[in-house]
């Protein structure tokens, strides 16, 4: 009887293992409200019970109701909301939060601009590495990437502000047996520059390596003109489209392994020593698939990570021609 009433009092602390239940939606004939989807909050749920995420906001997130300062938004006849953390770098919840926003604030934008001749274009910069300090790999990246969008050849030649409708920033990490992990930057430039894409990368392949031997401490961060970065055209501007993005066959594999034989070899992440597996993985990937195999990859992302640096933003440039031609539904 004690057991149950203490599974009881558990369970009735989250308030999601009732009205925000996709089954119980669907039973009653309602409308889920909730953006979040099921497997984001499993991925929430598993990094919590692994001991990845330890902050108290981020581990109560989406598990109370608070009441809404605008209670006309976005449902009138509901006075409370969900109470999310807003550690948009730390949670999967808010994480998935900023992703959904940033994305339709932009697509009105986007889809104008296709409309109007212009174009999409993706850029992907990235940094030598090999095994190296995540938090220095950041450190430069984000200072790499701050000093870019100031060069002349930037702002004054391929998109100034008669080109240039949208930038967006996003950063992210991945792992991979060989190089570790691989902290890239990925540009969204809504742009009406005739310039072909070639031509792009090799005005921004040179300052892009000129940029990062001024900022890093040390010659092997530096990339070559090849890949350092990539310029592309993208319509919908997913920048992974043409990958697998559960890799699953490749993670049955590694799940399949000894339990044993993973804790020791990744008892202590030694970069330097340690053998990889096979593989790249983002960070999607690896949260998605929790093991022995990624837990201690994902718990020095979240304990190393540099906190000061939003991940995902949009600037819009109100000044280009084709603003006025758009209205959008989020401000």
């Amino acid at each position: 009887m004690i057991n149950r009433k203490t599974e009881m009092n558990a369970s009735s602390n989250d308030i999601r293992t009732n009205s925000e239940r996709i089954s119980i939606y669907n039973q009653r004939g309602w409308k889920r409200s909730d953006p979040i989807p099921e497997h984001i909050y499993d991925i929430h749920k598993s990094l919590v019970e692994e001991g990845i995420i330890t902050h108290q906001d981020i581990i109560k997130c989406s598990k109370e109701f608070i009441n809404k300062i605008e209670r006309d938004l976005p449902n009138p006849n509901k006075p409370r909301r969900i109470k999310r953390c807003h550690y948009v770098n730390r949670c999967p919840i808010c994480n998935h939060l900023r992703t959904l926003y940033v994305e339709k604030e932009m697509t009105p934008y986007r889809q104008v601009l296709l409309d109007n001749g212009g174009k999409n274009i993706l850029m992907t910069f990235k940094l030598r590495h090999k095994n190296d300090s995540l938090l220095k790999l950041q450190n430069v990246l984000k200072e790499s990437i701050k000093k870019l969008k100031d060069d002349n050849i930037w702002k004054n030649i391929l998109f100034t502000s008669k080109y240039r409708l949208y930038v967006k920033t996003e950063f992210e990490i991945s792992w991979s047996q060989e190089n570790g992990f691989h902290p890239h930057c990925h540009l969204q430039i809504g742009t009406t520059n005739p310039m072909e894409t070639e031509e792009i990368k090799s005005l921004i392949a040179p300052v892009w390596k000129r940029i990062v031997t001024d900022v890093s401490p040390n010659k092997y961060f530096i990339p070559n003109l090849t890949n350092g970065v990539d310029v592309r055209e993208s319509l919908s501007g997913k920048h992974s489209e043409d990958k697998d993005t559960y890799g699953m066959d490749d993670m049955k594999e590694l799940i399949n392994k000894s339990s044993q034989e993973m804790k020791e070899k990744f008892n202590k992440l030694n970069t330097d020593t340690t053998r990889r597996f096979n593989g790249s993985y983002s960070h999607f990937e690896m949260q998605s698939n929790l093991g022995d195999i990624f837990i201690p990859i994902l718990k020095e992302i979240y304990q190393k990570t540099i906190k000061s640096f939003r991940r995902l933003f949009l600037n819009i440039n109100s000044h280009h021609p084709l603003f006025s031609k758009i209205t959008p539904k989020v401000k």
